[in-house]
């Protein structure tokens, strides 16, 4: 087998997928299309997430590659694990010879189990959200929408003030610190890792791994030392990412193996071989395999475990229940359309911000406290910057994990996300007599029209509520400083408006908007 040609081909086709899972979080990209989008649901934890609202083939045949070929996920289709392998591949070119090698390390079971442990129990009680803390899509989406989209606008904006009559200029609609912060640390943390450790976080840290590495102990296929070949050279040893390599013992640890292939290419003799096990059904071992790496029962019994806690943690989660712990939500935390309500948002949302990225309008930010502290850096919408458009929907095709179901424009159109609330002491037509009506010709639902104010020739809105779906086009636009007179309130659960009735609305002529 001729393992230089497989690497090449892993490495080919993992950087064919870091750079379509990264182009829906990019500007020129994902203005344009979602077709790149649909990579997006490729990912371990998205695709487990969408397993309860009807989607399981991506994750069964995610668990199928696994059970087959070990951790190969963590080495092709998983973002965070490719941009490892590249700072650590990018850092051997400031080190030296010798730091350049990597050594056996003991792995760090109880943490990263008990890390896997935690992360399971809360996702199954309804709180996904530390789920996409450590998930290494959610973050490496988050790396990509507040650190490599932030360069792209940067340089897009400097190219515009050199060639302003070719390029337009891209205004800066929000800069949360936090939430540019925490994919900044997390960078940092990851880059730091892997120049000197390899893939130390997706084999103590990421729950993913740790899921996947328990499963891969009864994959068909695994890496083997061949111990009448193996002269104990340690190339194998020095170019294992993983540090799963023990020679003493002639044994690999298929728990933290990534299937990257390096120690079969890089090896002389041919000792390091990726062989297809046929296993005993009365003993659970290979007769494939050397005495030290034999796939005892009680490896076997871990990777059965893991699989069966995966099935009632599905089973678990699909069960309506109260989530165990929650915070008040506020008001503003106002959900995106497809959220359905805040509650299912919070349990399905990790946070990947897709949705961020894709908007047309901007409105779209991650949140501080706006759904409480459960729900930390979640997408909410604000309107402050500009408003829902009526006939978009492509923040409820982007979304991987179905946190924001897939709507058709005509239901997306009737969804009320939120509502306004109408102040007619704050409208400037009361405060300052001078006639506006900015808010009804904005409202797309006629869900405002302008009556008669006081016996005098001026109009003053009114609210029908039951054609309202809380775009925020009316509180964008509305010119009352310093408190708004249109200002959308989250609703708990989406609703779905009425439909307009076809009737003419007097028309308004506006000479002064106020602002």
């Amino acid at each position: 087998m001729n393992y230089k040609i497989i690497k090449q081909t892993r490495v080919t086709v993992a950087l064919f997928f870091i750079v379509l899972i990264t182009l829906p979080f990019i500007f020129f990209i994902n203005r344009e299309t979602t077709f790149f989008s649909y990579f997006l649901k490729l990912q371990f934890i998205p695709s487990l997430i969408a397993v309860f609202t009807g989607g399981a083939f991506i994750f069964l045949l995610l668990l199928l590659i696994t059970l087959l070929f070990g951790r190969i996920y963590c080495s092709v289709l998983c973002p965070l694990g490719i941009f490892q392998d590249i700072v650590a591949r990018v850092s051997n070119l400031f080190k030296s010879k010798k730091r350049r090698r990597f050594k056996y390390g003991r792995p760090w079971n109880i943490l990263r189990y008990t890390i896997l442990a935690v992360t399971v129990f809360l996702f199954i009680g309804g709180i996904s959200l530390p789920l996409g803390y450590l998930d290494p899509y959610s973050n490496w989406g988050r790396i990509s929408t507040e650190i490599i989209g932030r360069v792209e606008h940067l340089c897009h904006n400097i190219f515009a003030l050199i060639l302003p009559n070719a390029i337009s200029y891209r205004s800066y609609t929000y800069f949360l610190l936090g939430a540019f912060l925490f994919p900044f640390l997390f960078a940092l943390l990851v880059v730091i890792l892997s120049a000197f450790r390899g893939r130390l976080y997706c084999n103590t840290v990421c729950p993913v791994g740790s899921l996947l590495g328990l499963i891969s102990k009864i994959s068909f296929f695994q890496p083997v030392i061949n111990k009448t070949k193996c002269n104990k050279c340690q190339l194998c040893v020095i170019n294992c990412k993983s540090q799963c390599i023990d020679l003493e013992k002639g044994v690999v640890d298929v728990s933290r193996c990534v299937t990257c292939f390096n120690c079969m290419q890089v090896c002389n003799k041919g000792a390091m071989e990726y062989k297809f096990l046929v296993r005993s059904k009365r003993t659970g071992t290979s007769s494939e395999l050397p005495k030290e790496q034999i796939i005892f029962s009680n490896d076997r019994r871990k990777a059965l475990i893991a699989m069966g806690a995966l099935g009632t943690a599905i089973v678990a989660k699909s069960m309506e229940h109260e989530t165990p712990v929650k915070t008040k939500s506020k008001t503003t935390g106002i959900t995106p359309p497809g959220a359905v309500s805040i509650e299912r948002f919070k349990k399905n949302c990790t946070a990947c911000y897709a949705c961020v990225s894709a908007c047309p309008s901007n409105i779209i930010k991650p949140a501080y406290t706006e759904y409480g502290l459960d729900g930390l850096l979640l997408p909410v919408l604000n309107f402050s910057n500009h408003y829902c458009s009526y006939d978009c929907k492509v923040c409820t095709e982007v979304c991987p994990n179905d946190a924001l179901l897939p709507l058709t424009l005509k239901d997306k159109q009737l969804t009320q996300i939120g509502q306004v609330r109408y102040t007619p002491k704050n409208c400037i037509v009361y405060t300052d007599g001078v006639d506006c009506g900015a808010c009804d010709e904005h409202c797309p639902t006629k869900a405002i029209t302008m009556i008669p104010f006081k016996n005098s020739s001026l109009y003053i809105p009114k609210v029908n509520y039951d054609l309202c779906i809380g775009c925020g086009a009316c509180e964008h636009v509305c010119p009352a400083r310093p408190d708004k007179a249109m200002v959308i309130h989250a609703l708990e659960k989406h609703g779905i408006a009425l439909l307009p009735e076809k009737e003419q609305q007097k028309k308004i002529d506006i000479d002064d908007f106020g602002f």
